[in-house]
């Protein structure tokens, strides 16, 4: 929810997303921060005359819930309106999606009213909920398109992209709805083949982090489509090649590099298909340093988009298991990004993905300072330290039989009268539980 408001009516709390003035003229370096102190309240009244804020992304009394046009028709690719359930009756008695754990040992039970009462997380529960919901069927048809065009590769037919292009759009559309329902969906929507599940992680990974960046409609929906599609030329590369358990050899690596020449070839081959998805694409295993191919490109001479594309394929690929390697942590996978700032990839660009995806991920299980353990089911988007929690396991660590819901960025109390903290990430499988079990499609 925007609005544009002269700098004499800002107040503290409130999240500024643009200004009237380049942002490069101001001593503000990140395009949309949230305004915390009045030395930055000040500032902005001295270099700007009005500034336009987002009061969804603000705070305290400042916070506003968007509120969806009831009256918007969403149209899905196939030209039919999607009728999203926070605007209509949705199914939910007949296919319940939402789901919880009662016991160890991967016992779930689904969720069937009245007899089970409903989990509720206040105030951003329904929204979630709803977008969940909603998208599911979205993502499924997404798998279904990248067999059908691997198919159509194989039989050396020409590939749906108006199809493809139209479901990215449905996405990009979630993307800008609700983010955090698009990246849990990519955790629980996993198939087992790594290759479609590493396309759509990618996809939206790189949408997300388009829109955190504040690009336009158009360069997200641009990212996500290059993001599904920028591995498909991996189709004409020997399997064995990328399947192999261990490191490959100079010529297999060569080998296996050649799937960007692939990829751009067989898009090519669509007359109309967007030039700059195509040049991100090409350009999207380019790497800071000169040391990425295919052509060995370097700084600022890789677009914008192909350095955001490589940096969200680095992260999706290390936080997936591989044949060659299992996945690591969030946490860990981050802690290589800002290994690899300025050399692999860009400092400023490390930093701003950073900030984009958090320290605690959406799935992460994670230990509170007061013993329990929960799982992160929201970003707070301007406390990125302060997700939503669903906490799972009592102090002792049994199982929580009603499990409620914490918004760190509210500051409850524990028991002992302390605010609610996170003591520590935990790896997947933690004390037996699977996050995946909780909320599973």
């Amino acid at each position: 929810m925007n609005q544009t408001i002269s700098t004499r009516e800002l107040k503290i709390g409130m999240f500024v997303v643009a200004i009237d003035r380049p942002w490069t003229e101001t001593p503000f370096m990140m395009q949309g921060f949230l305004l915390e102190n009045v030395d930055q309240l000040r500032a902005l009244q001295h270099y700007c005359r009005s500034v336009t804020i987002d009061r969804t992304r603000s705070i305290g009394d400042q916070y506003s819930a968007k509120v969806f046009d009831k009256d918007a028709p969403l149209r899905g690719a196939d030209g039919f309106v999607r009728k999203h359930p926070d605007v209509t009756e949705s199914r939910v008695g007949a296919q319940r999606f939402i789901k919880v754990a009662r016991g160890f040992k991967g016992k779930i039970h689904t969720l069937r009213q009245p007899h089970v009462p409903r989990i509720r997380i206040e105030d951003g529960r329904s929204r979630l909920e709803s977008e969940l919901l909603y998208s599911a069927p979205i993502v499924d048809d997404v798998f279904r398109a990248l067999r059908e065009t691997q198919l159509a590769i194989d039989s050396n037919v020409a590939i749906d992209v108006p199809q493809i292009s139209g479901l990215v759009g449905e996405m990009a559309a979630g993307v800008q709805r609700n983010p955090d329902a698009l990246l849990w969906l990519t955790r629980l929507k996993r198939t087992d083949q790594y290759a479609y599940d590493h396309a759509v992680n990618v996809s939206v990974h790189a949408m997300v982090f388009a829109r955190f960046l504040g690009l336009s409609g158009k360069q997200v929906h641009q990212l996500g489509l290059a993001g599904l599609l920028q591995d498909i030329g991996k189709v004409q590369i020997d399997y064995g090649l990328l399947s192999k358990p261990g490191p490959l050899d100079e010529r297999e690596f060569e080998h296996v590099k050649a799937h960007v020449t692939h990829t751009v070839r067989l898009l090519q081959a669509h007359r109309d298909f967007d030039a700059e998805v195509l040049a991100t694409i090409a350009a999207h295993h380019e790497r800071f340093d000169g040391t990425g191919y295919p052509r060995g490109l370097e700084g600022m001479s890789i677009p914008l988009p192909a350095e955001m594309a490589g940096i969200t394929d680095a992260y999706c690929a290390m936080t997936r298991d591989r044949v060659y390697r299992e996945a690591v942590s969030s946490q860990r996978a981050m802690e290589t990004l800002n290994q690899l700032r300025n050399t692999q990839f860009r400092d400023t660009l490390v930093d701003q993905f950073l900030q984009c995806i958090g320290l605690y991920p959406i799935g992460t299980l994670v230990e509170l300072n007061s013993g329990e353990v929960g799982v992160v089911i929201q970003q707070n988007q301007v406390r990125r330290l302060q997700p939503r929690v669903l906490v799972l396991l009592a102090p002792d660590k049994s199982v929580e039989r009603f499990p409620r819901t914490l918004d760190l960025l509210m500051q409850p109390d524990t028991a002992d009268g302390e605010p609610y903290r996170i003591l520590q990430a935990l790896p997947p499988n933690a004390f037996g539980i699977d996050p995946n079990d909780f909320f599973l499609a």
